[in-house]
């Protein structure tokens, strides 16, 4: 029986994966980083190991014996980079067959490179997001499918289905009224199941090349928002009476969230705040200093100063009413993203076909949510007059 080790076992595609690689006859082992989430792993009857990917030693216990390995662990940067090449180490001092990592379409960028309809594409990401992060970590993999590790790497987008982290906050926002739409809804989301996904990667275990490269796996269907929310607009509490948004604007709001680039003369008037000053003063030797200024600037005149503060603070500002203060730009923002992921390179390499289609997919969330959120019992409408 061949041996699958599976990281981030406890998370939304983890568990899946654990589901299906259990179903297809697998041994499994679920490697998890804490039993918080680990709920629906519990009742499979398997022993579920807590390891720490960061140590090279507890790391290479666990996967002793095993002949494939799944990477769908996450965390915060030095778990996602350092614990990868950990991860990667101690697999090649095992001699395992294969690494199957997840990757993310968030590496090509937002919007991502026009061109990303291929893996091909350039990776363009913002220097510090998430999908900087994801390319990183793709790179580690491709490197050490160089030196000699089988290493495939699959590249999903926004994950769907049953219990979809993902899902339940477009919910959530349209709900609210929060969703501003785009040119009507037609403007291309790419999704894929999370049992598809679980799917293509058990067929990423034994079948295709393993030299690394990117693979996107999708639902491989020409689903627009207005689909999405036309799907989601069937559960009880969703009216799809949403706000409307113009291109422009959109684009003005997302960019309006980026960092601002560095400049030196913002930096200081910056250091030379008030605020900033206030939280100085709380050292003696700063505070000695600021004392010191303060003496020099009040010889200066009133005029002066004045100038000064307004150098420094900027003029008084009236906040004005623009109409967008209750959208969540964020998940509206990703209509922009206007690139449909081509699942080609899937179906070659992997012989990758879905399981479940797209409207498949959405009913069996759709059944999932209501059953989570009890609104399908008596107190039904006791729970709708609390969201």
């Amino acid at each position: 029986m061949k041996t699958v080790a599976v990281l981030g076992a406890s998370g939304f595609v983890g568990t899946a994966v654990v589901e299906r690689l259990s179903a297809q006859g697998y041994r499994v082992v679920p490697l998890i980083h804490s039993s918080g989430n680990a709920w629906r792993l519990a009742r499979l009857g398997l022993p579920l190991a807590a390891v720490d990917v960061l140590s090279g030693a507890r790391l290479r216990a666990a996967l002793s014996g095993c002949d494939y390995v799944v990477n769908c662990s996450r965390g915060d940067d030095v778990v996602m980079l350092k614990g990868l090449k950990t991860l990667i180490r101690t697999c090649r001092q095992l001699d395992v067959k294969r690494l199957v990592h997840l990757s993310s379409v968030a590496v090509y960028g937002d919007p991502p490179h026009p061109q990303s309809t291929q893996e091909t594409a350039p990776a363009t990401p913002e220097k510090g997001s998430y999908g900087s992060i994801k390319l990183q970590q793709d790179d580690l993999v491709a490197q050490a499918s160089r030196e000699g590790l089988p290493s495939v790497v699959l590249c999903p987008p926004n994950i769907s289905g049953p219990f979809s982290p993902y899902l339940s906050r477009v919910v959530d926002v349209v709900r609210r009224q929060a969703f501003a739409v785009l040119e009507d809804g037609h403007t291309p989301c790419n999704l894929v199941d999370v049992n598809n996904l679980a799917f293509a990667i058990e067929l990423a275990l034994e079948h295709g090349s393993s030299d690394g490269r990117r693979i996107f796996v999708t639902d491989a269907e020409d689903v627009t928002w207005a689909d999405v929310l036309g799907e989601l607009g069937q559960l009880p509490h969703i009216s799809l009476d949403l706000p409307a948004i113009e291109r422009a604007r959109l684009v003005q709001l997302r960019d309006g969230l980026r960092s601002p680039s560095i400049r030196i003369g913002r930096s200081m008037k910056h250091l030379a705040s008030s605020d900033v000053r206030m939280a100085l003063r709380k050292d003696p030797f700063w505070g000695q200093i600021d004392l010191l200024l303060r003496s020099a600037v009040t010889t200066m005149g009133s005029r002066a100063v004045e100038a000064l503060r307004r150098w420094i603070e900027g003029p008084l500002r009236v906040n004005r009413e623009t109409g967008a203060e209750h959208i969540d730009v964020p998940l509206s923002a990703q209509q922009l993203r206007g690139v449909r992921h081509d699942g080609g390179l899937a179906r070659r390499e992997l012989a990758y076909e879905p399981l479940y289609t797209f409207s498949q997919s959405m009913a069996a969330f759709r059944r999932w949510y209501v059953h989570h959120h009890g609104l399908n019992t008596a107190c039904r409408d006791l729970i709708l007059e609390l969201f």
